[in-house]
């Protein structure tokens, strides 16, 4: 153990037996300790409190408290203090007792100075070596980190070709999805959804009609009305996405937005009928942001809407197509858009920023 080891350990006594605190920390502070005493309970809290310390000595018995309990309740004040227990019963269960209640070494008395100064010794090679193991966590966290970011990227670029691949055969509404997932955005910022949750939104809007890359192009593009075996086609394109999807681990957790996104609020949509917040929560993002833009957007069969009608067209359907509180969500987004930008949405605006 080395000087600068001996000059910076900061000890702390505490023993309701005056004699041993006096003698124990007088040799202790002529080796160049920090030394610190407490009789009592009160006290060696009180201390901890306003002064720092590396290892704290702490008889089993103070009066009527445990020396065990005290650790306790000095490692909620100083979560990075080490502790050795001193104790006139050497027994093996007190010694597991004491390691388990987050101890990192004991003393049977009596006990002389060099049992403290091999204590101390052992103590600080303890605090070593976690300190290391703590700075490689750290490491290892910040490497993490770093592949997980890189990984986000990868995974992003594969859902824009995805999204591109499926968006260039949908009846030509190149950019679709993306503003999809910009709306849907909005809604989860006026959610107030955390990160994860946003990012994952973002992919499963990206990705919600995935499933129409094997629908033909003459149903896809058909200007007149479905017959029922091409509407039965369409309405199974949730499921496909889904079947498409599945066998990549990283979509996992966006498979029920896919599966669900055309489920109505009253139980009248597909492919399973679930109704109210039975329906995953993206799911119900993404249908109302879905439906903003299909209504803003042009289609073999119609001309598109304003922003103001499909507005009006999600409220009026709210509570039997959508959940209300997500149109409100919108409705509130939108109206904050507005402000800032001094126009509504429309499909131009949000395929630029999307």
């Amino acid at each position: 153990m080395g000087d600068d080891e001996v000059e910076t350990t900061r000890i702390l006594i505490v023993d309701d037996e005056e004699r041993t605190l006096e003698a124990f920390s007088m040799m202790l502070a002529c080796r160049g300790y920090y030394v610190r005493i407490a009789p009592r309970y009160d006290e060696a809290l009180s201390l901890v409190a306003e002064d720092r310390f590396d290892i704290a000595f702490v008889d089993q018995f103070l009066g009527h408290t445990r020396g065990l309990d005290l650790i306790q309740r000095m490692a909620d004040i100083a979560p990075e203090l080490y502790y050795v227990i001193i104790t006139a019963n050497g027994s093996t269960d007190l010694a597991v007792d004491a390691l388990k209640k987050g101890a990192s070494d004991f003393i049977v008395k009596p006990f002389s100075i060099g049992d403290l100064l091999r204590s101390i010794d052992y103590v600080n090679r303890k605090r070593e070596l976690d300190s290391q193991k703590k700075e490689l966590l750290s490491m290892l966290k910040l490497k993490v980190n770093e592949k997980t970011e890189e990984l986000k990227g990868v995974y992003f670029s594969v859902l824009s070709s995805l999204a591109q691949a499926m968006e260039k055969k949908d009846m030509g509404t190149y950019g679709h999805c993306r503003r999809v997932s910009y709306c849907a955005r909005l809604i989860a910022a006026a959610l107030d959804l955390n990160e994860k949750d946003r990012l994952d939104l973002k992919a499963a809007a990206m990705l919600h009609d995935i499933g129409k890359i094997g629908i033909t192009d003459f149903i896809l593009g058909k200007k007149g009305p479905l017959n029922e075996e091409e509407k039965k086609v369409i309405m199974n394109h949730p499921v496909k996405g889904v079947e498409i999807l599945r066998p990549i681990k990283h979509f996992e957790s966006i498979l029920p937005a896919i599966l669900h996104h055309h489920e109505n609020y009253d139980g009248s949509g597909y492919p399973n009928g679930l109704s109210g917040e039975d329906i995953p929560l993206f799911a119900r993002i993404i249908s109302v942001a879905d439906t903003y833009d299909a209504i803003l957007s042009v289609r073999p069969y119609r001309s598109a809407a304003t922003h103001d009608d499909a507005i009006m067209e999600l409220m009026r359907c709210a509570g039997r197509q959508f959940d209300p509180s997500v149109v409100n969500a919108f409705a509130k987004a939108n109206a904050k858009y507005s402000q800032i930008f001094g126009a509504p949405l429309n499909v131009s605006a949000i395929h630029q920023m999307a």
